[in-house]
This record gives C-alpha cells, structure tokens and sequence, in this order.
C-alpha cells in the first residue's frame, strides 16, 4: 500500500511517466491507484467547492452542471492531443465522470421542490414529479434498462486502442448515472443489484480493486507474457479470496470496530517498513538480480530528446526528436521515427570519436518521407508532414551536412500492421502521401512515396543510407530474463522469433529497399540481418546482453552493436564522408 500523501498524487506521477519508451501499463503492479488520486483529489476540493456555492447562494445544479460539460469538452479535446498520459490521469478531464454524481443529487432535489432551489420551479414541472406512479415506474424501469445496457456494452465494446476517456467514457458513466436515476423501483436495481451476493461485491469492491491489477501484473511478469485462461481465473479467485480478507479482519474492524491508539500506530508501522522495503528495491534490487539489464536497457526515460538549441537550429518549435552531442552544426543527420531516435545512442559516439557530429531529428510514428502523413484510424490528423517536410529541406539545403541517414519502422508502415503477440490487436498504422494515385494500397503509396524521398535526397548531392530496420521481436525481451519465482513461468526455448517470420513479416518492404538500391547508385544500404539472425531465427540477446527494449526498439547495447557493425561495413563509406567533410 502506498501512503495517503503518494497515493493523493499518484494520477500525476502516472502521467509524468507515461511516455512512448514507457513500461507497459499493464506491467505496472500500481498503476489501477491513479484512480484513487483522483478521487481524492475531487474530494478534498468537493466540500470547499460545496461551502462556496452555499455561500454565495448560487443554484448547484447550474454551476455543477456547467463545470461537468466543461470538464468533458476538454476531455474530448485532450484525448485527439494526448489520449495516453493527460486526458486518462489529470483531474479536470476526469472530474466530469465524478460530478454526474452531484448532477444527479441536485436533479434529485430539484424534483422534490426542495427551497435551496428557488428560481428554477420549471425543471420541477419538467420533470413531471407529479405524474402517476405508474409512469415514475415505467420510467425507473426504462432509465435501468438503459443503463445497464450502456454499461454492458461499455464492458465488451471498449478495447485498448479507442481513445479513451473521450466520447466512449460516455458509456458507463452515463450508464451507471441512468441505474442510479432508475431508483429502487427499477426491477433491475430492486431485483439484481440489491441481490445479496451483488451487496456483498460492493461491499469487498474497494479492496477486490486494489488487490486484483497487482496480482494480474506479477503473474504477468513472472509468467514473461500473456496470462492463460486458468492462470487469470486463478488470478481473479485469489483477489476475490483476499478481498474477503481484507473487508472482514482490515477494513470493517479498522471503520467500526473499538477506537484505539493501536490501530493507527500499526498501519504507521507498516507503511514504514513497506516504503523501506520499496526504497531498498529501487536502489539496487534490479541491479543485483539482473547485472548486465540496466546497462543494456539504458534508462530511456531520462533522456532528453529534443533540446531548445536543437529546436532553433532547425526552424521548429515543435519536434519529439532534436538533438546532437554539441551545439555545432551536424556534418550528420539522422532522419526518422522512434527507431532512429534509439539508434542515435550508438551512433553519436562512434560518429564523434571521428571528429563527426550526427544529429537526430524526426518525430514520433512517422515515417520520414516527403509530404507523408501518418496516423493511426482513431485520430487521423497528425503532425508529421509538416515536420518531416522541414526536416528534409533543413536536411537538402544545409550546407555543412554531408550524409543523410534514414531509419524508420519500415514493416509497420508498408502493412499498416503490427507484429505479434506484443502488439496484438494495436490499431493500424496508415500513411498518406500527396502524390499516390487514387485507389492506391498502402504497399504501393509507401514504395512510392520512399522512392519520391530517395531521388529528392539524393538530387540535392548528398550521400543518403538507409539503414534496414531490424526485425521485430513481437514479445518483451525483458521476459527473457531469469525469473527469481518459477510460478506460472513459461521459459521461453529461445529469446527471439523464427526466422520464417521475420522473412515473412520483411520480404515486401526489403525488396523496395533493394529495387531502390538498384535504380540509385548512390544510395548505400546498411542490412542488420545478418548480425542479429542465422539461419533459423533472429534473436534478442546475444552473449548475455539484451540487444532490445521492447517488442521493436532496440536497447542501449543493440544500438551500439548495430552501430559498431554498421561503420565496420561502411567503413570505406565512411572514410570517404570524413574526407568530404574537410576533417582530417
């Protein structure tokens, strides 16, 4: 359990993490308390909120009423710019959901004529609250039809590719808001929900929710991948188990049980020892289990990558990836997506110990291609051709840069697709380019529009390289590493994917790059195949050390192996653009 004070701000921590090189969330032991804080939040703010209305003799349902669709339309408007980290944790796009709440308390009180409530007497004609009882049933029972119906295809019908909470979060909000408008005259509410055994959820719902996402998340990271149907419903026994436990020997006895000093004094206790515990952990329990993973890993996080001086150099306010090892200009540019950002890590020192500096620009799932956009369905504007289109004139027109290096996520974006279990059901990648035909298949429009960038690159008389992206693991490497518990583990044969795969998943967009190859005879090719695969698969860790750090980004240490391989075979290439450059 985290402390009063850690868990008040957990949403916020949560969201200053969250990031594109992030840990999964699902791989997060605490990650379901960022919904604590929010509560908290909204209720320590709730009763000051209250007071002031009171105080003022302003009408609650207005002011609660304007607040909740105000909260929503920047939770509509959140979710297109940043669905992952601020629309889901931040209070003021998820208060809406919480003061449904009070709406519905003070059309309550509205109905009733209650005197608070002066001026507004024709919402009480409106709501007809002197109709027959009859009708109010028939209307409890439509509004609880309704809602539990909304609240069903909330369950099945949300998956974790919508952009949520956006218009979808309507679902069950506005379907438990109609079951509690439905009342206790409803049969659904009357008959189902006031069932005993449906009570008795409710009443263990508090700690069956803290206890079922970290049972879920270990058995995950123990198991170094997806969890069976037996091993969730074990998981789901165990935290319907506990939360029995806890409601009956923690939680009753601590809220009615005799007043002591003692209580208070225990749960002190433990949370000393168990932030103890965690701080030991932090500092040095995943060094010691695994020596070579967070040199491997590298901390991404940490990173900065994009910097001010970067950004004005270029002429962009806004790019996710901007960055050199100096304030010079580059005699170097490295052009692309997240794949070339987490390359730079091995290319910028190798290109500085010869007396080069590489800069890295380019921008998040994008594809670095002329007047390209990409996007995923749910959110189909993008900032990408604007970005990409400077940085390739910054590249063309830029006197002091000699040699263009593109890497991108080639696959993905020639497929529109994903690649294994990692990244099961994940939406599809589309592009469009301006000059595709109409009719045109996503294949096609990416040969074309990559052929379009070559000859524009390679027109402004700079040596260009396209560096092949590797291949795709499709699982987490760090599930390759030992486990300490053997539990539900499932080692894996070998730390990698079948090389049929690879070929399979590879075999289109490596024959443009070739055919491209062919028709510009200045364009050189950098292949890391060969060094990460044999004949029978492509492997994720190589003499001890993880050479990626997820399901399709490279590592610190693969970067820096690619990279070692890349300037031994272009070494004569190489040699030539040091010389070109004027550095001797």
């Amino acid at each position: 359990m985290k402390s009063p004070e850690r868990r008040l701000i957990e949403n916020f921590l949560l969201w200053r993490e969250t990031g594109y090189f992030d840990t999964r969330s699902y791989l997060k032991p605490l990650m379901h308390l960022w919904s604590l804080g929010i509560e908290e939040q909204f209720y320590t703010t709730y009763p000051l909120f209250s007071w002031l209305v009171w105080r003022f003799r302003r009408n609650p349902f207005s002011i609660l009423l304007s607040i909740a669709l105000v909260s929503f339309w920047l939770n509509i408007w959140q979710v297109h710019r940043d669905a992952a980290a601020a629309a889901f944790f931040l209070p003021q796009t998820r208060c809406w959901e919480l003061m449904v709440g009070g709406v519905i308390a003070c059309w309550q009180l509205l109905r009733q004529g209650s005197h608070s409530f002066q001026g507004m007497r024709w919402v009480s004609g409106f709501t007809g609250s002197r109709s027959s009882q009859v009708r109010l049933v028939v209307v409890s029972n439509l509004f609880s039809a309704i809602g539990i119906s909304l609240v069903a295809i909330a369950v099945f019908r949300i998956h974790d590719n919508d952009l949520f909470p956006g218009w979808w979060a309507l679902l069950p909000v506005g379907g438990a808001a109609l079951l509690i408008q439905g009342g206790p005259s409803a049969w659904i509410n009357h008959r189902i929900l006031a069932n005993k055994l449906m009570v008795f959820v409710g009443l263990i719902s508090y700690p069956l929710y803290l206890w079922h996402w970290p049972i879920l998340t270990f058995a995950r990271v123990i198991r170094g991948g997806e969890l069976s149907v037996s091993v969730r419903i074990v998981g789901g026994l165990l935290s319907f188990g506990l939360a029995c436990a806890t409601w009956r020997y923690i939680e009753s006895p601590i809220r009615f049980g005799r007043k002591t000093w003692i209580k208070p004094a225990a749960l002190i206790v433990m949370s000393v020892m168990i932030g103890l515990a965690g701080y030991a952990a932090h500092r040095d329990g995943f060094i010691a289990r695994f020596p070579n993973a967070l040199e491997d890993m590298g901390r991404l996080r940490d990173v900065v990558w994009s910097t001010p001086e970067c950004r004005s150099l270029v002429g962009l306010a806004n790019i996710d990836y901007c960055r050199s090892e100096t304030g010079g200009l580059p005699d170097v540019l490295l052009i692309g997506d997240s794949h070339a950002a987490v390359l730079y890590n091995g290319l910028a020192p190798a290109f500085k110990e010869r007396s080069q500096i590489l800069m890295n620009l380019g921008q998040s799932s994008c594809v670095p291609l002329y007047d390209t956009e990409s996007f995923t369905p749910a959110a189909r504007h993008n900032d990408c051709k604007p970005v990409l289109n400077r940085v390739l004139e910054f590249a063309t027109t830029s006197a002091n840069v000699r040699t263009i290096i593109l890497s991108f996520r080639g696959s993905r974006y020639m497929s529109g697709q994903g690649f294994g279990p990692a990244e099961a059901g994940t939406a599809t990648k589309e592009i469009l380019w301006e000059g595709a035909p109409k009719g045109i298949g996503q294949a096609e429009m990416f040969a074309a529009a990559l052929r379009n960038t070559v000859s524009r690159l390679s027109a402004s008389g700079k040596n260009v390289i396209l560096f092949i992206d590797w291949p795709e693991l499709g699982l987490d490497p760090r599930s390759c590493l030992p486990r300490p518990v053997s539990l539900f583990s499932n080692p894996r044969p070998f730390c990698g994917v079948p090389r049929s795969q690879v070929d399979a998943r590879n075999h289109s967009y490596r024959d443009v790059v070739f055919e491209l190859k062919k028709e510009f005879t200045g364009l050189k090719v950098f292949d890391p195949l060969p060094y990460l695969c044999d004949a029978s698969a492509c492997y994720a860790v190589n003499d001890g050390h993880l050479f990626y750090s997820d399901d399709n980004h490279l590592s610190d240490a693969g970067a820096e192996y690619l990279s070692g391989k890349f300037f031994e075979e272009q070494s004569s290439q190489v040699e030539s653009v040091v010389h070109s450059s004027g550095v001797h």
